[in-house]
């Protein structure tokens, strides 16, 4: 029987677990292995997994792949930890968003016969807690798979049959140009998201303001909620990156703060960019032009507008297609006249 290991466990790796499960593959067993009791009590409760154990080395044994699910702070350690004990012809892989030090630290604590295969699921909403866990957030979405310059094609290809199986969609980059961009897209909303809590609650007047919280703080505050030690590992794992987009944002904040402070007529046009922006990622539009050079919605016939971008957008969409039947809708925003 095939075994496949998930170390750690989050809620990634119990959704992980999940999705395996549903696929109801033969001869497979699915183990969990985590030092917490709550979560490998949850993952055992769910059908996550068919067995769990706190103990790594029996967890492992016997492994074809080990799919490591932790913070980027403790995974170092568990690298150490497997090495001695993994099989040859195992594969590992992992979920975290960072890749070079992780590279790096699988360089140095498997053993050869051992291939790393870094991986990282790109779900558009991840669960909030393990017993929120969902196989369906992997449909359609792309997975990155980053393989060490050890791994073998056969590695490759177990990575990225666990991809299939999960119904996303292997994304191929190098762990430069990954963390590069994690920068920005994973890193950079931690920090923002703790600047903008501490502006807040560090005000002096935060004891009455702090009742005027709704949706809009806890959504943008959420991340500052993380664990600090995760935080910090995380915004330390690539710093110069971190910071080259931390003062790109510091510069397009402090044009925004101009165009307010001096009611400029480009303050309209700075929302509509990031609106439209928004707009083109939200429906899966970026990069798809038409002969003009402008992002379009996909029409009716390709797509239900509804279920791709909700019911504001594809409002948005129908009122601009009913203006111009004859043109393909582009992705701008229609300024109310």
């Amino acid at each position: 029987m095939d075994r496949i290991t998930i170390v750690g466990i989050g809620s990634i790796g119990a959704s992980i677990g999940l999705a395996l499960k549903r696929a109801k593959l033969t001869n497979l067993e699915v183990v969990g292995s985590s030092g917490n009791g709550k979560a490998l009590s949850a993952v055992s409760k769910m059908g996550a997994v068919d067995t769990t154990t706190g103990n790594l080395r029996s967890a492992i044994a016997n492994a074809g792949l080990v799919i490591l699910d932790a913070p980027v702070g403790e995974t170092q350690e568990l690298l150490e930890a497997i090495g001695p004990v993994l099989e040859d012809g195992c594969v590992v892989t992992d979920t975290s968003p960072t890749k070079v030090p992780l590279m790096n630290w699988a360089d140095e604590n498997l053993p050869r016969g051992v291939s790393f295969v870094g991986g990282r699921p790109l779900p558009k909403s991840v669960p909030a807690d393990i017993e929120e866990a969902d196989p369906s957030i992997f449909e359609d979405t792309d997975y990155c798979i980053i393989p060490s310059k050890s791994a073998d094609q056969a590695a490759v290809r177990t990575v990225v049959g666990l991809v299939e199986r999960l119904q996303a969609k292997p994304l191929f980059l190098d762990a430069h140009e990954h963390d590069s961009y994690a920068a920005a897209m994973t890193y950079l909303p931690i920090v923002m998201s703790s600047a903008f809590v501490t502006a807040t609650a560090g005000s002096a007047s935060w004891r009455e303001m702090h009742r005027l919280a709704t949706s809009e703080f806890r959504d943008f505050s959420s991340l500052a909620s993380n664990d600090p030690q995760d935080n910090r590992d995380a915004s330390l794992a690539n710093p110069k990156t971190l910071v080259h987009w931390l003062d790109r944002l510091i510069t397009v904040l402090y044009g925004f703060r101009n165009q307010i402070n001096d009611n400029s007529e480009g303050l309209f046009d700075s929302f509509i960019n990031a609106w439209e922006a928004h707009a083109k990622w939200e429906s899966g539009a970026v990069g798809s032009d038409d002969e003009e050079g402008r992002a379009r919605i996909p029409t009716a016939g390709e797509s239900m507008a509804t279920f791709m971008m909700g019911g504001r957008l594809a409002e948005r969409y129908r009122e601009y297609t009913a203006r111009d039947n004859k043109k393909k809708a582009g992705w701008k925003y229609l300024r109310k006249t």
